[in-house]
């Protein structure tokens, strides 16, 4: 992977590569010039701002910051963090499938990127330019087309009441039957000994 990206940013074939401990939680690995990180930080930095050229989002609208991290199931690797610096509905609306294409050039450029890029996160840095600053009432979220919060709850619970009146009626017929010496509900008769 290292010379393919040396030779994708053009760094030189004589700049060390510095080697750091794989997992040390008292000196973790940073990203610095000629190491894998910095290599990684550079191809991701480059193939966000691709995917903002290729769609025609202005490219201060997001920043890429690349943070090292070092989990105790997955070991040392890097985590993406991609701060929206600009307000636009549009952007906010599409970050999921911007998310999946930037992760997507990834992979096509470093098929073994899973094993280094633990994820990646959104951040919101806009100053004055976003109209929503507070939260709505609750009544606009239960109003959202395709909501499953807690407009749907009240029709569970009334489906949920619906059920229990059958299941009541269902058995009050039945005690009723019995009453009125009726048989027993199928599924319910005495047992009886079987003759041998």
């Amino acid at each position: 992977m290292n010379k393919m990206l040396q030779k994708l940013f053009g760094a030189s074939r004589s700049a060390p590569a510095s080697k750091l401990p794989a997992s040390s939680l008292d000196n973790p690995p940073t990203i610095e010039d000629g190491s894998d990180n910095a290599m990684r930080r550079q191809l991701v930095q480059v193939l966000m701002r691709d995917v903002l050229r290729r769609h025609g989002i202005p490219s201060e609208w997001i920043e890429c910051q690349m943070l090292v991290v070092s989990s105790t199931s997955r070991g040392t690797g890097l985590y993406a963090r991609l701060v929206i610096r600009h307000w636009d509905q549009r952007l906010m609306t599409y970050a999921l499938a911007f998310q999946n294409a930037l992760r997507a050039d990834i992979a096509r450029y470093e098929p073994n990127a899973s094993s280094w890029l633990h994820g990646i996160s959104w951040q919101l840095e806009m100053d004055d330019d976003c109209p929503y600053t507070t939260l709505p009432d609750k009544a606009f979220w239960q109003d959202a087309p395709g909501h499953h919060g807690l407009g749907s709850e009240a029709e569970h619970d009334n489906d949920a009441s619906k059920d229990l009146e059958r299941l009541f009626r269902i058995r009050d017929q039945e005690l009723a039957n019995r009453e009125s010496g009726g048989h027993e509900p199928v599924g319910y008769e005495k047992t009886q000994p079987i003759s041998l």
